[in-house]
């Protein structure tokens, strides 16, 4: 592939790598975080209102997952809540989850787990 075309695919990518509940509109978007090279949550902790939505976006070059699943690791759930997993997000990648039990939410980048890539969400009520 010649690398005009390469770039062309690549601006166009990021359209079709968002993964998780279908896309909020930007009103419902409570946080964005990022995932970094550095292999952190940035920022690792966000509070918002019940019902909004939380945007994970994967700035790294590396592969990453959201996972909030206390089966899978080290998450932490609300009573209540539904445990939530993004799978593997490609760099350019993005994930939203929309969280309606108020409460503290911990979750975890499964491969990167044990080296700290970890995050907090606290949810208010609304």
């Amino acid at each position: 592939m010649s690398w005009p075309l390469r770039i062309a695919a690549l601006l166009a990518a990021p359209a079709a790598l968002i993964i998780g509940a279908p896309p909020a509109p930007a009103s419902d978007v409570g946080a964005v975080i990022m995932m970094t090279d550095t292999f952190m949550f940035e920022p690792s902790a966000v509070t918002i209102r019940a019902g909004e939505t939380v945007e994970w976006r994967n700035a790294s070059h590396f592969r990453h997952t959201v996972t909030a699943d206390p089966k899978l690791g080290g998450a932490v759930l609300p009573a209540g809540a539904t445990p939530f997993a993004s799978g593997e997000l490609q760099p350019g990648a993005i994930f939203r989850e929309t969280l309606t039990v108020p409460g503290t939410y911990r979750f975890f980048c499964t491969p990167h787990e044990g080296i700290g890539m970890t995050g907090t969400i606290t949810v208010m009520p609304r």
